[in-house]
């Protein structure tokens, strides 16, 4: 049978959808500072395994815990840690260490082990908030039930506190330097676990519980009870004991804001850090509109966009409620731009999200700098 004279014609079109994708930030990137042998001073440097911060910084120093922290990070799951040497110890040391880290892309996760000072601590928790980052703060040394029994330093728990955690007590571990067992502080540890839940799990998830086991260590150097356990909770510190059959694991979700008495919106880790999360992705992923005109179009767009991923967080569990209505939602239309707000450049994105742990809808804003006359900017809120 011949083919027909004629064959119908075939015609491609591109038509663009309007939904602009938004890609997730890493999560579990963490940045150590701390003392060590070698290495550079005027940079953070990126290191991606235990030979590679040996390489660089010259391994375990018993003089410092940064090496340790570093080693305990990777051996419970940790991929990647921005290193700050100092070379001197102090406040202003590690104010001035933290500030290298303003060059790096992102940081997720900062510990400097084994600092318990509260002054220092509070400066240490109002750079993550401006980073968007999260502190894992050790108990001191020589921390007890009983000094702690009224929470932490009131100086840890302020405005900046939702944006860090406090753990308790120190973990034995083997000083390969030494040759013997001795206490080290937990934050290494913690570092790796957080990276750990986060790629395994999600970063939504709470880096406690039964699968909150930890690796290389040989137990927290103080036992505690389970009305200890309860009652240091209550006032924001996260414990970490031993269960027979599960090893070390982490016992507690709090935020150093997270005390019974705060009744904080920003209680527990794992919320706050999906916030932290979901605003630095958005914020990143939105930065297109800066040359674009402020109109329903372009709030059509966004809506589309952060809907979309949204709804991708939804489907991997990471909200309460069975459908996205009860999920989250997300406003960005005339309501929340008013006309103030376009003659400033600025568009406004509502999102609000329902945790996982029980409690009302988490609402996050965020604003970008759009095109206007005399130039565009850039503006994070």
């Amino acid at each position: 049978m011949s083919p027909p004279k004629n064959p119908p014609e075939i015609t491609i079109s591109e038509t663009p959808s309007g939904t602009r994708p938004i890609a997730g930030v890493p999560t579990g990137v963490a940045a150590f500072i701390g003392l060590a042998s070698q290495g550079p001073t005027d940079r953070a440097l990126l290191v991606q395994s235990w030979s590679d911060f040996e390489r660089q910084f010259g391994g375990l120093d018993p003089n410092s815990y940064l090496g340790y922290a570093v080693g305990h990070f990777f051996a419970n799951g940790g991929a990647q840690a921005y290193i700050v040497r100092l070379t001197t110890t102090g406040a202003a040391a590690v104010m001035a260490g933290a500030h290298l880290l303003d060059a790096v892309p992102i940081v997720n996760l900062l510990a400097v082990p084994g600092e318990s000072d509260p002054g220092l601590i509070a400066q240490l928790q109002a750079y993550c908030v401006g980073r968007k980052a999260f502190l894992i703060a050790d108990s001191a040394a020589d921390s007890t039930v009983a000094t702690l029994q009224a929470g932490p330093d009131s100086r840890m728990t302020g405005a900046n506190a939702i944006n860090s955690a406090f753990y308790f007590p120190w973990l034995n571990a083997l000083d390969a330097q030494q040759n013997s067992t001795r206490p080290f502080p937990p934050s290494g540890f913690i570092a790796g676990l957080y990276a750990a839940t986060d790629a395994a799990r999600g970063v939504w998830r709470s880096p406690a519980g039964l699968r909150a086991n930890l690796t290389g260590q040989s137990g927290p150097v103080l036992d505690l009870t389970d009305p200890q356990i309860g009652m240091l909770s209550a006032h924001a510190v996260n414990c970490i004991r031993h269960i027979a059959q599960f090893g070390d694991v982490i016992w507690g979700d709090r935020t150093l804001g997270g005390s019974d008495q705060a009744a904080s919106d920003w209680k527990y880790v794992s919320v706050r850090r999906l916030a932290l999360y979901i605003e630095s992705s958005l914020y990143d992923g939105t930065r297109w509109v800066v040359f674009e005109p402020n109109n329903a179009r372009l709030w059509t767009q966004l809506r589309s966009s952060v809907g979309a991923f949204m709804q991708t967080l939804f489907v991997q569990g990471a909200f309460q409620g069975n459908t996205p209505a009860q999920a989250y939602f997300v406003t960005c239309d005339a309501g929340n731009n008013p006309q103030a707000s376009i003659d400033q450049g600025v568009v406004n994105i509502l999102v609000g999200f329902a945790p996982l742990h029980p409690a009302e809808f988490i609402v996050i804003q965020i604003q970008q700098m759009v095109a206007q006359s005399g130039g565009s900017g850039d503006n994070r809120r």
